[in-house]
């Protein structure tokens, strides 16, 4: 059996967990839940710089896909330095997901401060002025259609 497990900070990624689940007949637990370590993972989880946070208290020979959600598609750090930090061999894939400013903590929201000031020193373009945007004041990037890509899992 399969089973999703998610790790989420403001939402998007449970979001998307929920709805993959629901559409596929799987159980959703969050990666603090207690659930069965036998079961087969879809894991879902937000990304913190490289590392897609939660991963690492689940069971690796038990996954069979993880799927990171961020803001960003590609994080300038690339999607190698992703896989290599979280020893991910099996199927990766990545959704954009959204910022609620409101659950963020005074860390966090002070890091976004500091890379918007160095994104608006290098100038803003079509790519940046959205995320610059999102990380000012909140906002989403959230569309369920990029499960479509995670359905071959299923089939």
């Amino acid at each position: 059996m399969t089973i999703v497990v998610y790790s989420s900070h403001t939402g998007s990624t449970r979001k998307y967990a929920e709805i993959f689940a629901s559409r596929n007949g799987f159980s959703c637990y969050s990666n603090k839940d207690d659930y069965d370590p036998d079961e087969m993972i879809i894991y879902f989880g937000w990304l913190n710089g490289p590392r897609i946070d939660g991963l690492s208290s689940v069971n690796k020979q038990r996954l069979i896909a993880v799927v990171s959600v961020s803001l960003s598609d590609p994080p300038s750090f690339g999607w190698n330095k992703v896989k290599d930090t979280n020893g991910i061999v099996v199927p990766f894939y990545h959704l954009l997901g959204w910022i609620d400013r409101s659950k963020l903590h005074i860390h966090e929201k002070l890091f976004f401060y500091v890379l918007c000031a160095i994104m608006k020193l290098r100038g803003l373009d079509n790519h940046t002025k959205p995320l610059f945007d999102a990380m000012m004041e909140g906002g989403s990037f959230f569309d369920e259609k990029g499960l479509d890509q995670i359905q071959s899992l299923c089939n």
